[in-house]
C-alpha cells in the first residue's frame, strides 16, 4: 500500500523528544504512527480471553462519552471504570466482580491498559458508518 502524508499537530514536549530518540522529529513520528497498530494487535492478542464478557462490556460501557487524553494513555482505565462502579453500579449492570475486575485492571502494564482504552473507546468512536456498533461483537474480539 502506498505511503500517505499526514501532517499532526503534537505537544511540543512531544516535538522535543522524538529527535532525541530518533533521526528526525519526522522519522521518529513516522516510526511510531506505523508501530503502534501493531503493538496494538499484538497486546490485545495477548490479553485475549483475561476478562470475562461482563468485564469487556464494563469496560465498553464506561468509555461512552469518554475522550481519550494522550497525556493519561494508560491511566484512564482503571478510574473510568472504578468510577463506573462506584457510581453507577456497572457491576451489577455488567453481573461482575467489580473488586475483581480492578485488580485485573491494576495488574496491567500501562501499554496493555492505553491498548484497552483505545479499544473500548474505539467501539463507540471508529469511523467507519457502514459498520454498526454490535457490542457483542466487539467485546468478542478479546473473549
Amino acid at each position: 500500500m502506498a505511503r500517505k502524508s499526514t501532517a499532526p499537530r503534537i505537544e511540543g514536549k512531544s516535538a522535543e523528544w522524538y529527535p532525541s530518540v530518533f533521526s528526525s522529529l519526522n522519522g521518529g513520528l513516522e516510526y511510531c504512527a506505523d508501530a503502534i497498530p501493531m503493538l496494538y494487535r499484538h497486546t490485545l492478542e495477548h490479553l485475549r480471553r483475561e476478562f470475562s464478557r461482563g468485564e469487556l462490556m464494563c469496560m465498553i460501557d464506561v468509555f461512552n462519552s469518554t475522550a481519550l487524553n494522550p497525556v493519561l494513555a494508560g491511566q484512564q482505565l482503571d478510574i473510568q471504570v472504578a468510577d463506573g462502579i462506584t457510581l453507577d453500579s456497572l457491576d451489577a449492570k455488567w453481573a461482575i466482580d467489580g473488586n475483581a475486575l480492578n485488580l485485573k485492571i491494576a495488574g496491567l502494564t500501562i501499554f496493555e491498559a492505553a491498548c484497552l482504552e483505545i479499544w473500548a473507546n474505539g467501539f463507540w468512536y471508529r469511523q467507519n458508518p457502514e459498520e454498526p456498533l454490535d457490542l457483542e461483537a466487539w467485546a468478542g474480539q478479546l473473549l
